[in-house]
């Protein structure tokens, strides 16, 4: 590959396999997390190299001896998801991005060198360097570079790293549903795996006993964290039809008063608090 024809927020992507390189070695230096990351991803807008590097990240995540996996896992939920809060599941790329058709290859390649300080015009008439067409374009192929990847993304849900695992669960409600992955969701391990979990399910378009079956089952479960989220999920997923179990766990966490578990890893945009609130009101409360 390449890589000096690949342009990320800081000019062109030469020294990003040195900073890959680095990620997987066994004493990751900081620097490299932070420099990869915000040529990925800067203030919400993605690069084109956001989408070119997510198979390297995908397969360092994928490798058990690759140091701070979450972390890396985190990157990739920036730059597959960006800024998006869970207000926009079930999620459409498309819909998300409606100016990324919008551009060309060659107008990208003339866009990089603008933004890169090397296009000969310093005022360029032309619309595509001033509307969001380039943006939208390089977030949408990051979500679909990740999509494609969605089964490892899937196998992680069962890590033997309760963060990753965590991490993982949240970032398949943004991606189409891989062939198991409903019954990796199903099986997540207990703790913040099976809390981040059941959020997904409640977001993810899908029917089915079985996922209804478990969430059920979880409201009894010791962890507070775990049993408040299946509350949540039925609630999404049965609104004034919520079980009545569910419905009793939900008002008494509607009390301000009173003490919540802690936030869901990989849904940190909105406090769990912020989820009950929500679930009430689709149950009509």
């Amino acid at each position: 590959m390449n890589w000096d024809a690949v342009y990320g927020c800081d000019g062109t992507s030469g020294h990003v396999p040195a900073l890959l390189r680095a990620l997987a070695g066994p004493d990751p230096a900081p620097r490299a997390y932070r420099e990869l990351f915000g040529h990925l991803y800067h203030q919400g807008t993605r690069w084109q190299a956001s989408a070119v590097v997510v198979p390297f990240l995908v397969d360092l995540v994928d490798d058990p001896a690759t140091p701070d996996r979450a972390a890396l896992v985190r990157m990739l939920a920036a730059v597959a998801v960006g800024d998006h809060r869970d207000d926009r599941l079930p999620f459409d790329v498309d819909a998300a991005y409606p100016d990324a058709g919008a551009i060309t290859d060659e107008q990208v390649r003339q866009l990089n060198l603008f933004l890169a300080g090397d296009w000969p015009d310093d005022d360029p008439a032309d619309a595509f360097f001033w509307d969001r067409s380039g943006p939208d374009r390089w977030a949408r192929e990051a979500n679909l570079a990740l999509a494609a990847r969605a089964a490892t993304v899937t196998g992680w849900v069962l890590d033997a790293d309760a963060e990753v695992a965590a991490l993982a669960a949240a970032l398949l409600a943004w991606l189409p549903p891989a062939p198991d992955a409903v019954a990796a969701l199903l099986a997540a391990p207990a703790g913040p795996a099976r809390a981040s979990a059941n959020l997904t399910l409640a977001h993810l378009p899908v029917d089915g006993e079985a996922v209804d079956a478990r969430l059920r089952s979880l409201l009894g479960a010791p962890d507070g964290q775990v049993a408040l989220t299946a509350a949540v999920a039925l609630a999404y997923r049965h609104g004034p039809a919520t079980p009545e179990p569910a419905l009793t766990m939900l008002a008494e966490a509607a009390d301000h008063d009173r003490p919540l578990p802690a936030d869901v890893p990989g849904w940190d945009s909105r406090a769990l608090r912020g989820f009950v609130a929500i679930a009430l009101a689709r149950i009509g409360w």
